[in-house]
Parts: C-alpha cells; sequence; structure tokens
C-alpha cells in the first residue's frame, strides 16, 4: 500500500514530467577545444596512455556545462517532500552551483564528511568561515540542531551567540518567557518546546555576523545528521567544491582496462552491434541502427573490434523508480568506468582527423524516505577527455556495469573512511546490513543470540533506562535499552530520531530528564537495538581477534570493549560510575553468562521453520550458517560454489539441487527442469538462486531486487563474498540468472 507522501507524488509524477524542459540540442553542441584535464601517465600492457588525475580535479575545476537547463518539479510536490527537486542550470556554470549533496548519497557519499574534515583537506580556517555559508543551516530549526549534535542541549543559551541572539530577537515581550544567558538550551525547550520550530533561517543576514565555531561541535558532526541535508548544493558546504576527487569518503579512482583508439567512425555508420556502451537499465550492449558515430577500439583481446556509441546521437533507457520518468527516460549512451558519480559519454567523433571528445552527464537522485530514485543521466554535456586514433582510452572492467565493478553493499572504501571519520557503519545511508536480526554465528564463531543474554543479563532489558552521566569528552546521557547504549552516540541519535517525535525524546534526554520505560520502546524499539547490537558486536569481535583472542577469552574481551570502549585496557581495573564491576570483572561475569546461554539452547529462537516460503527458509539458513568456511567442499573450496549453496538448502531442509551438486551447469538443469522458475531481477528476493551469465558461478540473494548476492570465495574457501548481482563481472560480462526454488 502506497504511503500518503508517496501517493501524493505519484499523482504529480504526469506533471512533473510534462514540466521538464531541457534546453540541449545535441547536434548543436560541441566540444571542440581542450579544456586541460589533468591527467596522469599509465602503461598497460606496454601501451602507453593517460587517465585523469583525480587528486588535481574538483566538482569546481571540472569544466563548465555547455548547455542550459531545467528541471522543474511542481511546488505542491516540493512542499510534499520537504524537499526542492526542481533544478536550473546555465552553460558556464560548473557542477558545485546545480547539483546537490542529496545527488551523490549512493556514489561519493558525501554526507559521511564533517566540516571539520573539509577544513582539514581544504586548508579552510572555519572561525573564518560565516555560519550563513553553510546553505542547510538556514533551514535547521532548534530541534534538529539538538538532534544533530550531541551535548548541545547541555550548553548554557549564552554559549551559544547564534542560538541566543535567534531566541532574543524572536521572542522578546512573550509573556513569562524571559531566558537567562546561563540557562541550558534542553532546560528551555523542555519549558518551552514550541521553541523547537525555530529556525536559524530566522535570522536572514545575521546568520553572516557569526561563524561556523559559534555552534559548538557543529564542524565535527556527519553532514547526514543535520536535516534535509541532501537538499544543499555542493557550493553550500563550505570547502567542498575544492575537495579532490581522490579524498571523497568513497573516492573515485581509475581501474579496468585500456583500449586504443583503433578507428573513429562518423555519424554515417549504420547497423553497430558489437558495442560496450549503454546504460544500467539497458545492459551495455546496446545495438545501434541509424547515426551510428562511434569508437572502434584494440589492444586488449577483449576490447577488440568493440564499438563505443556516441551519445550524441543515440539515447538509452536510464533512470530508476518515480525519477526515472523524467526526460522520457532516456540518457545518452555511455559507460561508467568511474562509477556511478557521472556518465561518460563519447560525444563528438571526427572521422577526417581521427578525434575523438568525451563528456560527463550527471543525474539527479531523491534518496530515503520517500526514496524517488534518480533520473537519468541527463546533465550534461560537461566536456571530459579527448583521444585521437591510435591513443589509449580508459574503458574501465567488462563487468555489465559500464565498467564499474564498485559492490551492492557499500564499499570497503568507504567503510574505512566511514571509520577515519567517526561513523558507525549502522548509521551509513543506504547501509545493508545481514538482515538476519540476531540469528546466527558472527565472526569467531561467537552465537550473536547468546551474547546477546548475555549482555542482557548484566545490563537489563529492551525498555531499562540508565542513570543520566557524562563521559570525559563532556559527552552526557543515559545508557538506553537492552545494551545500554549510550544516548550520545550518532547511531543510537540517528535511529532515534526517525521516529516521530524523537528529536525531542533526545532534548529530554539530554537535558537529564527522567525518562520513562515506555518512551524506550517508542523511541528505541527492540529491532533498533539488535541491528545497532550486531554491527556493534561485529566490530568489537574484529578488534579482539586482531588483539589475538580466541575462544572464551575471545568473549571475555568483547566484554571489555563493550564496557569500557576501543581503548580498553586489556583486563583492566577501571570501573564506571557504579562501581559495581571493572573491565576484568565485567569480562569474566560476560563469558559466564554466554556460556549459560549456549548451554541453554542459545540461537533456538532461529530453529528453521518446518513449512512455508522457501526463500525465508533459505534466508533464515544463511543466518543460521554465517559466513562458513567451504574447505572440505572441492578443490579445498576453490570449486565449491555449487556446494556451498547446496549446503545452505540442506541446513533449510530442503533438498539438493541438480544431478552433481557440485556443478553449476547441472544445478541449473535441474532448476529449469521443475525445480525452480527463472524470474527477472525486478521480481528478486532474498533467498533466490543467482547464476552467472557462463554457468561459472552461483550464488544467493541477499536482498529485494537482488543488488547484493552471496557466494562462495574461491581464495578465502569461505562463504564469505558478497558481490553484485554479476559477480563483479569475473565471470563474464553478461546479465546472470535468477531462479526461484518451487519445490
Amino acid at each position: 500500500m502506497l504511503t500518503p507522501i508517496l501517493r501524493t507524488v505519484r499523482n504529480f509524477l504526469i506533471i512533473l514530467v510534462v514540466s521538464l524542459a531541457v534546453w540541449l540540442l545535441p547536434g548543436a553542441i560541441s566540444i571542440a577545444q581542450d579544456y586541460g584535464i589533468p591527467t596522469v601517465g599509465v602503461t598497460w600492457e606496454n601501451q602507453y596512455g593517460q587517465i585523469p588525475d583525480w587528486s588535481q580535479l574538483t566538482f569546481r575545476t571540472l569544466p563548465p556545462i555547455l548547455s542550459d537547463g531545467v528541471f522543474e518539479a511542481p511546488s505542491e510536490m516540493n512542499d510534499v517532500l520537504n524537499y526542492d527537486l526542481s533544478r536550473v542550470w546555465q552553460a558556464g556554470q560548473t557542477a558545485d552551483t546545480y547539483l546537490k549533496l542529496g545527488d551523490f548519497q549512493t556514489s561519493l557519499y558525501l554526507q559521511l564528511f564533517n566540516l571539520y574534515s573539509v577544513a582539514q583537506l581544504t586548508q579552510l580556517d572555519l572561525e573564518q568561515v560565516a555560519l550563513g555559508a553553510l546553505e542547510m543551516v538556514a533551514w535547521q530549526s532548534l530541534d534538529d540542531l539538538v538532534t544533530a549534535i550531541p551535548g548541545l542541549g547541555n550548553f548554557e543559551i549564552g554559549a551559544v551567540p547564534p542560538i541566543q541572539e535567534l531566541l532574543s530577537s524572536r521572542w522578546t515581550g512573550t509573556p513569562g518567557f524571559n531566558p537567562q544567558a546561563n540557562d541550558t538550551i534542553a532546560e528551555l525547550l523542555g519549558e518551552y518546546p514550541e521553541l523547537g520550530q525555530l529556525n536559524l533561517g530566522d535570522l536572514g543576514d545575521q546568520l553572516n555576523s557569526f561563524a561556523i565555531t559559534d555552534i559548538p561541535g557543529l564542524d565535527t558532526v556527519p553532514l547526514q545528521n543535520f536535516a534535509d541535508w541532501g537538499n544543499s548544493t555542493l557550493g553550500g558546504v563550505p570547502g567542498l567544491a575544492d575537495v579532490p576527487f581522490d579524498q571523497m569518503p568513497n573516492p573515485i579512482g581509475s581501474v579496468g582496462l585500456l583500449g586504443q583508439v583503433d578507428v573513429a567512425y562518423g555519424p554515417a555508420e549504420q547497423s553497430r552491434q558489437n558495442t560496450i556502451s549503454g546504460s544500467y537499465q539497458a545492459g551495455f550492449n546496446v545495438a545501434c541502427e541509424t547515426d551510428c558515430a562511434h569508437v572502434e577500439l584494440t589492444a586488449s583481446p577483449a576490447l577488440h573490434g568493440k564499438q563505443w556509441i556516441s551519445g550524441k546521437y543515440q539515447e538509452v533507457r536510464g533512470g530508476e523508480g518515480i525519477l526515472g520518468q523524467v526526460n522520457g527516460g532516456k540518457e545518452p549512451t555511455g559507460r561508467h568506468p568511474f562509477g556511478k558519480v557521472a556518465k561518460v559519454v563519447v560525444w563528438d567523433v571526427d572521422e577526417s582527423t581521427g578525434t575523438v571528445s568525451t563528456a560527463l552527464f550527471f543525474r539527479i537522485c531523491k534518496r530515503g524516505i520517500p526514496d524517488l530514485g534518480c533520473t537519468p543521466y541527463f546533465i550534461g554535456p560537461v566536456p571530459f577527455l579527448s583521444y585521437s586514433e591510435t591513443t589509449m582510452m580508459l574503458v574501465g572492467l567488462l563487468d555489465g556495469q559500464g565498467g564499474s565493478s564498485s559492490s551492492a553493499s557499500l564499499p570497503t572504501e568507504v567503510l574505512d573512511q566511514a571509520r577515519q571519520l567517526g561513523i558507525p557503519t549502522e548509521a551509513l545511508p543506504g547501509f545493508i546490513s545481514d538482515g538476519f536480526d540476531l540469528c546466527g554465528d558472527g565472526p569467531g564463531g561467537v552465537d550473536y543470540s547468546a551474547l546477546a543474554a548475555a549482555f542482557s543479563s548484566i545490563e537489563g532489558h529492551y525498555d531499562s533506562v540508565g542513570a543520566y552521566v557524562c563521559d570525559g569528552d563532556g559527552n552526557c546521557g543515559r545508557g538506553l535499552g537492552r545494551y545500554q547504549y549510550m544516548s550520545y552516540r550518532s547511531d543510537v541519535r540517528s535511529t532515534i530520531r526517525q521516529q516521530s517525535g524523537g528529536a525531542a525524546f533526545l532534548a529530554k534526554v539530554d537535558s537529564g530528564s527522567a525518562i520513562s520505560n515506555a518512551e524506550i520502546d517508542r523511541f528505541f524499539p527492540s529491532t533498533s537495538q539488535d541491528g545497532i547490537f550486531k554491527q556493534d558486536q561485529n566490530r568489537n569481535i574484529a578488534q579482539a581477534q586482531q588483539e589475538g583472542f580466541s575462544g572464551g577469552r575471545l568473549i571475555e574481551r568483547v566484554g571489555q570493549i563493550h564496557f569500557g570502549g576501543p581503548g580498553a585496557k586489556i583486563d583492566g581495573g577501571s570501573s564506571d560510575v557504579h562501581g559495581r564491576l571493572t573491565l576484568k570483572s565485567y569480562g569474566e561475569k560476560l563469558l559466564q553468562s554466554y556460556e549459560t546461554a549456549l548451554a541453554s539452547g542459545g540461537g533456538k529462537h532461529c530453529a528453521k521453520q518446518t513449512g512455508g516460503d522457501l526463500n525465508q527458509r533459505i534466508f533464515q539458513s544463511m543466518g543460521e550458517m554465517g559466513r562458513f568456511d567451504s574447505s572440505s567442499g572441492p578443490d579445498g573450496g576453490n570449486l565449491a560454489c555449487a556446494w556451498a549453496v547446496n549446503r545452505v538448502l540442506a541446513n533449510a531442509g530442503i533438498q539438493p539441487v541438480g544431478a552433481n551438486t557440485n556443478y553449476v551447469p547441472s544445478v541449473e538443469a535441474d532448476l529449469q527442469a521443475g525445480r525452480g522458475t527463472q524470474i527477472s531481477q525486478s521480481q528478486a528476493a532474498p533467498g533466490d538462486i543467482v547464476i552467472a551469465s557462463t554457468a561459472g558461478h552461483i550464488g544467493i540473494c541477499m536482498n529485494q531486487g537482488c543488488t547484493q548476492v552471496r557466494s562462495n570465495s574461491s581464495s578465502r574457501a569461505r562463504f564469505t563474498w558478497d558481490s553484485d548481482i554479476n559477480f563483479a563481472g569475473v565471470y563474464g560480462a553478461g546479465q546472470s540468472r535468477i531462479y526461484r526454488l518451487k519445490n
């Protein structure tokens, strides 16, 4: 059933599509000059080529766009979404002026940055930067700020000049209202909750009389903490437009194949079938019938004779979700050697001189709730690299993703950068968890359910409320719920804020006011607690393993890290505010409780279903088994992909598939003979079976739409490889096939 917001958006869709006008005449726009894109030289298979030098490229230094355009969404839709979908750009503008943070939510992950990190990368002195330069600050309410910045509510009003000015200028003369400079923000919001709706934008030009640093903590929290962060232009975040692309949370790199430009063909060419260009939606082997200007490649055997068609003359299907209908659902044909950030399009092809130019095209995205998807890549052209015959051209990997082989889950680089920025993994937008709740084993064979029960025996229940305490860094709050996670943690705050009334609840917690058990149930439900717990303990277990612990000592050390943080001294004598347990005794108590929980059945609640949906049973079985060892499979786990999938099925109480259960073609033959039904990716769900285009590999869908697949890792001999649906192109460039087991 559609939510009211989605229903309203759907009703506006036709208006939205009609309202779009793009003043782009592809045939009239030519990239004639050299725009001086910085490059670095590389040697590949004895061939020399030039690739972009991403350390010297920023959004501000990209060449200006060559076309005028406007995307005009109905104002009523913008009001419903509280987000301005409309976009206007003019020839000569740089990308930072018309692109928004939300456009890169699942590519560059710009929302992970905080202002301090950006300032360090760009040598920016935040004390000299006006508060008004941060575009999103204008639509932050006091409730929003208190939610976004842990501990802000504990500051006295007089210590935060912009808030003091807002209160004094907007509420003068209100009966009974007489805020004192030494009143804390939380105290004031507790007494006058209506003040929480005041926006800093109400100060108008006065925002420029304050510095970024005049709001304590504003520069150290990730941009994603702020309300409607995605609505800010890139230029609306001080310094962001000057951060090199190789320093982004998910940095751009240049990997994959270099193809030699063999021949440049003009638009008179027709009927070209051997292509490597297209789109995510149409695939990257889209044929061209007429006006087939293109580049024919050579050098690599995999690229010999391949054709990259010019997007100046050919459009293909693009976009996703509701916004995928914009621009008639079309975008220039091209490739994605740098991922989803932008599309690389062959543009001008001059047959007489043997030269070719390329261009970048961008898109508009609106993810989150509601998730409207992304438009086609239609904002362009932005001039990029040019080539001539015999020079080497980067085309990326032949992976079925247009050159990009990034995983459907968050890339490792993103996770590493997030940790460096102090952002918990589970707080990341689009984070894909295992989705198994507390079922199954974690790293080191730790039983999640038993571990959770052990912590609960020490800490409390799902509705437990801890004492109001402050740590050594000045963060104050309460332990909340079954695992007593502190209320000032960014992942806890992010989760609570998603609940209706969550911002006001956080302000109450920050102020030290009493909290009821019912409020914990409402604002921090058990599912949220367990989700944070599982990811948190994964990190704790990994740290303990790195420190050399295993078995019972591993559990003890995990307890110490949970109790005292990552820097907790091994077997230390430090205690908490209650003085009941030390680091050492906490770990010992946790181990004792863990062993008791295991003896009583551990994850009994995760037992297999004896009937019902096969997908659910398969998915549940994966949770129970975790990332299991496959070294007992064929060739010591090296050829164990089908063996591993059938082991998951057997654990689910399902008869193995295939006359030869260790051979993928045999498994697929059995599925085609009646054990399964082939389905499309749009129909796919967790538990469906995925087979590579060449039948060289097999795995199991992890999520709706099957953008994440788990399969056996030959190199590690473990059922641990999380990839995209096409296994990162390792087993061929074609599209994988998906089957749903039916008996």
